[in-house]
């Protein structure tokens, strides 16, 4: 039977993974009396902010059934996340009522921080080894992260400054010189045929960052003919139901 601790009146089980204490969102919903869900929400907003491994776990069915936590986790549970000390003050940052003070600090004295409390027995020499070669992962593991994350900035700074555009793309300008229609037709018709767009940033020659609309060209030029093969001819105009009366130029009525 597991052990249980006593936070905010409600009693746990003092869970453990790897020889460290985990919770659930669930766990943290009930001892801050947050309603339901709550936890996992604020988590997945900010996802991209905790590290796997280091502040959170995502279990899959096999480790939980070898775990045993069963009493964690609901029967046939596919995957579970659970956290650390590190993931869960990361959690419940934004909880500043005067509730969860208290919480957070008989969680991390009473629960967390419960090991430090009690006299432990000296690492063995094999033991020190696997502790600094796990510290050593973590800290290559964050350390690839922040590589990866400047990376990418600077690939996206650099194609800022070259002006490159996603292939296949082009801007509203090449858009009226190659069907003939106005700049707001062109919209009209990316609107109506829900036609791919994204947006360019370049800089400008006086280096100040700019944004412009740009749109997949094949789809574009698709619905364009078939727009033009169903429109009908008014005067030097067209007509199209999702297009109202439009001109265009190299096409004859």
């Amino acid at each position: 039977m597991k052990n249980t601790v006593v936070i905010n009146n409600k009693q746990f089980p003092a869970i453990e993974y790897r020889g460290r204490r985990i919770v659930t969102f669930a766990m943290v919903d009930e001892v801050h009396e947050r309603p339901q869900d709550t936890a996992r929400a604020a988590f997945n907003r900010n996802r991209a902010h905790f590290i796997e491994g280091v502040d959170f776990l995502e279990l899959t069915a096999d480790v939980i059934r070898t775990e045993s936590l069963y009493d964690v986790f609901a029967p046939r549970t596919a995957k579970g996340i659970v956290l650390f000390e590190s993931g869960y003050l990361m959690l419940t940052k934004p909880f500043n009522d005067p509730l969860s003070w208290q919480v957070q600090r008989e969680l991390v004295n009473a629960y967390f921080r419960h090991q430090q409390l009690q006299p432990t027995q000296p690492l063995t020499e094999i033991e020190m080894i696997a502790a600094i070669a796990a510290d050593a992962v973590r800290q290559q593991k964050r350390l690839n992260q922040v590589e990866a994350q400047i990376e990418t900035v600077a690939e996206t700074v650099e194609n800022i400054k070259r002006g490159n555009m996603r292939a296949g793309y082009v801007g509203y300008r090449q858009l009226v010189s190659k069907s003939g229609m106005t700049d707001a037709k062109c919209r009209n018709l990316v609107n109506a045929y829900r036609i791919p767009t994204d947006t360019h940033e370049f800089m400008t020659p006086d280096g100040l960052l700019s944004r412009r609309a740009i749109v997949e060209l094949d789809p574009f030029m698709s619905a364009f003919r078939q727009m033009m093969s169903e429109a009908e001819p008014r005067g030097t105009r067209w007509y199209h139901p999702k297009m109202g009366l439009f001109q265009a130029l190299g096409w004859e009525a």
